[in-house]
């Protein structure tokens, strides 16, 4: 198991391997579910526009027991992989048909992956491998990025960055609810307008923005105005 979990460390234990990884991904290693169907060329070219490293982690994700077309799809990305420099990809094999067992499958293998900048690529692969994957990533409250590469080629990838799941994890409270809700029905407030219309400290306006912003949700405007993103009007209007 501990091969499959640490590509790269086969016939090491696990407690060398997870020392290992641990130090590699303090140094912003990230960490690839990709669900694989016939098609290896999606996940290559996701692998190319994301710019994966030979450091990153990347895992292909399929439905068993393998057909002959997922496993030479497997074969020609992997030999792809060791030609371009990317990271070996590691094969994981679900029970498809066992919905719960496949997240439960996945939850065990993300709680041994210490914290990392994670990635979970669609458009291959069965759409059910892409729920079983999401589902195990916020059952285990892991933030990700969510990237779609379409099959076909000449339309443009999608990445929605982790801070959707965040919000979907933590939603703004109390007064970060407050404020938020003024500046998404008023592009372009200062933090003067804000402690005026709110009645709190400057202070506590500027720390609060900061967290808006960490949650991106807010973005600074000239030198002392803010406005909201697209993701806290989608999210909160």
């Amino acid at each position: 198991m501990d091969s499959l979990i640490f590509p790269g460390f086969p016939g090491r234990s696990c407690f060398y391997s997870f020392v290992v990884i641990s130090i590699l991904l303090v140094v912003f290693v990230r960490v690839f579910f990709m669900p694989l169907g016939f098609h290896e060329d999606i996940l290559l070219r996701a692998m190319l526009n994301l710019r994966v490293r030979g450091g990153d982690f990347v895992y292909v994700v399929t439905c068993g027991p393998l057909v002959g077309a997922v496993k030479r799809a497997y074969e020609s990305l992997r030999a792809m992989c060791l030609r371009q420099g990317f990271p070996e990809p590691s094969l994981i094999e679900l029970n498809c048909r066992d919905f719960y067992g496949s997240v439960k499958s996945i939850r065990q293998l993300i709680s041994s992956i210490p914290d990392a900048d994670i990635y979970l690529c669609s458009g291959a692969g069965l759409r059910i491998l892409t729920h079983i994957i999401e589902v195990a990533l916020l059952a285990s409250r892991r933030i990700f990025n969510l990237y779609y590469e379409p099959e076909a080629e000449g339309v443009e990838p999608i990445l929605i960055p982790s801070a959707l799941y965040l919000n979907i994890y933590r939603f703004p409270r109390g007064r970060e609810e407050d404020i938020l809700k003024l500046v998404i029905s008023n592009p372009g407030l200062s933090v003067k307008d804000i402690t005026q219309s709110i009645r709190v400290k400057e202070k506590t306006a500027r720390n609060i923005l900061t967290r808006l912003k960490n949650m991106g949700l807010v973005k600074r405007i000239g030198r002392d105005r803010v406005q909201a993103t697209e993701l806290a009007i989608a999210l909160y209007s």
